[in-house]
């Protein structure tokens, strides 16, 4: 009885229907009716309710369905949720769909309404958008049945309540992976850069054919082969490649929904997938006020798992990144000359310039590329028409802003410090654009 009541409700028309049947009994007494119309009037109403109720409950008939989604959600991209149902029901019915979702995504109406006119079987498919790393439990899946009169409704509860992790977006890391080696390198702003001069690892002597660099013969396998050979080098390769996260406090400003650390994350992953792809050794570095996360480069085929599952793991510290303690760690521990993308954020010249010689002892012994992020929201106040003296300081705070920016990009260049001055939503494919552009120079 407790179940039965617990899945009955009041229909969209259930009002409406006893507040004509009010009016009814009103008029019925205040017109003199026979005193049994208004008995016919409330058997009516209850007859109504009874063959409702009877039509919901009375056979077998009932919905059945599931939620089918992956075990890993993607971070920051849209994942793709479906609803299957199955419904058994005879005649027409409208079906109500909620779905209860996570409260991490805070939405309360998605909602979905069908009529159909016999049994069969019907899909929903919407997409969700995570911007938090972490567990998200999803509740079961409701549906509410209705008929023709909608008086009452039934409610079945689909047993789908699961948990699902959200990761780092493995989602970008092969979609990238198939532009980067794929033909259609134009699309996303990646850039296909021709290869200057020639590798530094000898690869094999082979046959000259016309077109092949003439610097390259070999004339001792020539002459021994009695016809001209060419030394032929590829790309060199097995480099260590590191991505250096911090994830200070600074990098949580918000930009779309996503603090920055997110974009950054999302961005070393993608490039670590990258780098094992094209031979190189890919290694992590997260860094606070300590080294807090460390993955040696390596090759190997769980090098990407260990960095995936590393990344999932990553939060934000309420402390400033100490750069120092950087340096540090990675003179005692980074003996081999490697690639060092560094994802970080200054908010003025006057913070970068405390952490200068930093970078720069970091630059004397590895390549560095500096990856740092522009605020698009300045890029608009700079360019905005002012009306008001309050407007008029908010551009000029603006603008020195954006000096700032040019000014921190020019003093690493001058020591020796690549840079890339990128926002959150390029920064996947400027970085990677970086470093397709070093592999083509021979520097990495």
């Amino acid at each position: 009885m407790i179940k039965f009541l617990s899945s009955l409700y009041p229909g969209s028309h259930f009002l409406y229907g006893l507040a004509i049947a009010v009016v009814l009994l009103i008029a019925a007494f205040g017109l003199d009716f026979p005193s049994w119309s208004g008995l016919l009037i409330i058997a009516l109403w209850m007859g109504l309710l009874l063959r409702e109720i009877y039509l919901l409950y009375g056979s077998s008939a009932g919905i059945t369905g599931s939620r089918i989604l992956a075990d890993r959600l993607s971070n920051g991209d849209d994942n793709p949720i479906q609803i299957k149902l199955s419904n058994q029901y005879e005649g027409a019915v409208t079906i109500t769909v909620l779905e209860e979702l996570p409260f991490q995504f805070q939405i309360r109406d998605q909602i979905w309404k069908e009529k159909m006119l016999g049994p069969g079987e019907l899909n929903f498919t919407y997409h969700l958008r995570p911007v938090i790393r972490g567990k998200y439990q999803f509740g079961n899946t409701l549906v509410f049945v209705s008929t023709s009169l909608k008086l009452w409704e039934r409610k079945f509860v689909l047993p789908t309540q699961k948990g699902h992790a959200v990761y780092p977006s493995f989602l970008q890391m092969s979609r990238y992976e198939l532009l980067a080696f794929g033909n259609q390198t134009s699309e996303r702003g990646l850039r296909k850069l021709p290869r200057r001069g020639v590798g530094l690892e000898f690869d094999q002597i082979k046959k000259y054919h016309l077109g092949d660099d003439p610097r390259q013969i070999n004339w001792r396998a020539s002459a021994r082969q009695g016809e001209l050979m060419v030394n032929s080098y590829t790309e060199e390769k097995s480099q260590n490649i590191y991505q250096v996260v911090d994830k200070g406090r600074l990098m949580q400003f918000p930009f779309e929904g996503m603090y920055l650390l997110d974009y950054a994350i999302n961005s070393a992953l993608m490039l670590s997938n990258i780098v094992l792809k094209k031979g190189d050794k890919a290694g992590l570095i997260c860094f606070d006020k300590n080294v807090s996360a460390h993955v040696t480069a390596s090759r190997s085929k769980i090098t990407l798992h260990h960095i995936l599952e590393t990344l999932y793991h990553l939060d934000t510290e309420i402390q400033n990144a100490d750069h120092a303690r950087l340096a540090s760690w990675s003179l005692q521990n980074l003996s081999q000359r490697s690639v060092l993308f560094l994802y970080t954020h200054f908010v003025n010249y006057e913070s970068y310039l405390r952490k200068e010689k930093y970078i720069h002892s970091l630059s004397t012994r590895h390549l560095v590329i500096a990856i740092m992020f522009t605020n698009t929201g300045v890029n608009d106040l700079i360019y905005r028409k002012t009306k008001t003296s309050r407007e008029i300081y908010e551009q000029v705070l603006a603008e020195q802003q954006a000096v700032d920016q040019m000014r921190i990009q020019r003093r690493l260049r001058t020591l020796g410090v690549e840079c890339v001055l990128t926002t959150p939503q390029n920064l996947s494919v400027d970085s990677l654009n970086k470093y397709l552009e070093l592999k083509a120079m021979g520097r990495t």
